[in-house]
Order: C-alpha cells, then structure tokens, then sequence
C-alpha cells in the first residue's frame, strides 16, 4: 500500500480522533472562560460599600469610579467628589459644573469651584430646584450624577428585610443579610 492510499477504516479512525481532540479542545477553552467570568462576576452592586453612607449627610451616586454626595443646606449645595471607597478626594485640576432643572426645563448652570481641597460650593438663590446634575471632569473623564429633590427617588433599591442602609440606587445584594434589593419603581406600578 502506497502512502497515497489509505484505507477507509483507518481514515474513519483517525477522522474521529481528531474530531474529538478538536472537541476536547472547544470544551476546554469553554471551560477556561466560564471559570475566569465566574471568578470576575463579583457586580459593582455587590460590594459593601455600595450602601451608599451618606458621610455629610446628603444624597450619594456612584459615577463610573467615583461617589460624589450632594448635601443641601440653606442657600448653598454643598458638593463632595468621592473616590470608590468613599473618601474625599484631592481636588487639584478638577473642574465640574452643575445643571439645574425645574421638571423637564433647565433653569440654569454654575461652575463648580473647590472651596479649600475637599469640596464645592454652589450658591442657591430662589426656589429650590427638582433636580441638579452635576458634572465633572476628573483626569481627562467626565463623570455624571443626577439628584433629585425628592430623596425617595435616589435610592430605588432597598432590602426587603428592611435592613438598616441597604438603600442603593443600583440593583445588587444586602451587604447586611445578602437579600437580593427589591426595586421600588416596580413595586409603586403594582
């Protein structure tokens, strides 16, 4: 038998064992790459500090990285740019605007300016507003948060088991008892 000539039993043999091996492959690279989403699936939601402790005793948003917490006091929002732990942050070169709005219309904008190194001060004449977005540019990005006036709105998620500062405004577990956050949006529709 010449090398050109191969008989059908041993090319069937050899066709399956390649086909598994290419199988056997699939399956491990399928493998490897369930187990490492597996071991990299811990959600932003889940992390303990996302119970959203307002430190100054305002409203707190995740942006991206950072936290930023509004507090609004007489005549003046106060402003606190916060890092994923939820520390202050330095300010140098930091530049942020805030946005009002008075339901779907826009009343005005101010730029942000740093009161010493560890907040901003935005002065608030007249009426209060509904909602205030601030804006800030940190190392090249822009970050993004929306405050309503109504508080009730900010945090939309909290634990049925009614567990003390498991409000958050992003769906995810309880860091207390590891209740799954029930929404409250879809809980007012019924």
């Amino acid at each position: 038998m010449s090398i050109w000539q191969i008989d059908k039993k041993e090319m069937t043999v050899k066709a399956i064992r390649r086909a598994a091996g290419i199988g056997l492959l699939i399956m491990l690279a399928g493998a490897g790459v369930a187990v490492a989403q597996q071991s990299n699936s811990t959600t932003h939601a889940e992390a303990p500090s996302h119970s959203h402790k307002a430190h100054h005793g305002g409203q707190v948003k995740v942006a991206g990285d950072y936290h930023i917490e509004l507090v609004a006091e007489a005549n003046k929002y106060v402003v606190y740019l916060l890092d994923v732990r939820e520390r202050a942050m330095d300010l140098a070169g930091v530049s942020g605007l805030a946005i009002f709005r008075d339901g779907d219309q826009t009343t005005g904008s101010q730029r942000l300016s740093a009161n010493g190194n560890s907040y901003f001060e935005i002065p608030v004449k007249g009426q209060p507003h509904t909602a205030v977005i601030i804006t800030f540019k940190v190392d090249g990005k822009s970050i993004i948060a929306k405050f309503d006036k109504d508080a009730r709105y900010s945090f939309n998620f909290f634990c049925p088991q009614k567990c003390t500062g498991s409000d958050s405004n992003i769906a995810g577990n309880c860091p207390t008892c590891g209740t799954a956050l029930a929404d409250r949006r879809l809980i007012a529709q019924k």
